[in-house]
């Protein structure tokens, strides 16, 4: 079936060039609607290869202001007792007036963990809790399910090929009642299966668009995917396309610091009832894709 997602017209948004102080990359943004904003925490990094995140504000999700100074973002107590925190690929959602964000975090001599801060103005942001390594591409529901906070994860199991697995918690710290999503079963989710956006409940199931990767002759190519998943039992999958929704195909996917690469951080519902679908390109430059929700669901029932 073919993919509902049209990439935009403008594409790439965003790009180094564009931004109001030099960088290398921006990439893999968190996106949320603020104050009627769409909002993107933007993966920048510097020419010493630094990650750090900037805010990008737009009213129509197409043309972003950016702000040049970098959110401060606390240390941890973990964090002081590592070395080279490297933060990376945030995640936003929204609950009630707190947005919860989820980032991968690589943390010398440990590897690759999740943690995950609140904030309700995107300038002060409070550490909440982290995962044990190894773990990465975290991402909460918007709700709680069977009254508890909810999560997506990618443990980076032995053998390297990863899977997405949901978990529960009381308090946003304590994690457990783990069980598998899904596994990498097809032939462009070979490796590194994990989650994207913050899932939208549909009368379906709950929506979600994930990425993985797949091994060709010369270079591991990057694929979104999209599933539907029970609304009160989320680790089972109701309806998983074998066809992916998006690939790298244009230049600018193609092309750059990682080639063959797209992958998302995040979407949001525009006011016309249009879903921006925010991506990143080649590891490089920001680019979006239109559709809706009800495209994307049906797309999901129906290939």
């Amino acid at each position: 079936m073919k993919s509902p997602l049209v990439r935009c017209a403008k594409n790439p948004i965003l790009t180094p060039a564009m931004m109001p102080f030099d960088c290398y990359t921006v990439m893999n943004a968190g996106a949320t609607r603020f104050e009627g904003d769409v909002l993107l925490l933007l993966r920048v990094e510097t020419r010493e290869r630094k990650t750090q995140f900037h805010v990008a504000r737009s009213r129509n999700g197409i043309d972003f202001e950016v702000n040049p100074e970098p959110i401060r973002y606390p240390l941890t107590e973990l964090d002081r007792l590592g070395t080279r925190p490297h933060r990376f690929d945030m995640r936003i959602t929204r609950m009630g007036e707190v947005y919860y964000v989820f980032h991968a975090n690589w943390l010398d001599p440990w590897g690759s963990l999740i943690n995950l801060a609140k904030t309700t103005d995107f300038v002060n942001f409070e550490p909440v809790s982290h995962s044990v390594p190894a773990n990465r591409n975290a991402v909460l529901f918007p709700e709680k399910i069977n009254g508890r906070y909810a999560r997506l994860e990618r443990p980076q199991n032995i053998d390297g090929r990863g899977a997405i697995w949901y978990s529960e918690s009381p308090d946003l710290e304590f994690w457990g009642r783990s069980m598998p999503v899904m596994l990498p079963a097809t032939d462009w989710a070979q490796f590194k299966q994990g989650a994207g956006c913050v899932p939208v409940r549909t009368p379906h199931g709950w929506l979600e668009i994930y990425h993985a990767t797949a091994m060709t002759a010369s270079t591991e190519n990057y694929y979104l995917g999209a599933c539907l998943l029970d609304l009160d039992e989320p680790w089972k999958v109701v309806a998983a396309p074998k066809s992916f929704l998006l690939a790298a195909e244009e230049l600018y996917e193609c092309v750059g610091q990682t080639p063959n690469v797209v992958f998302t951080g995040g979407g949001c519902e525009m006011d016309d009832g249009s879903y921006f679908l925010y991506y990143g390109a080649a590891d490089t430059r920001m680019c979006m894709a239109r559709t809706t929700i009800s495209e994307l669901v049906d797309f999901c029932l129906e290939a």
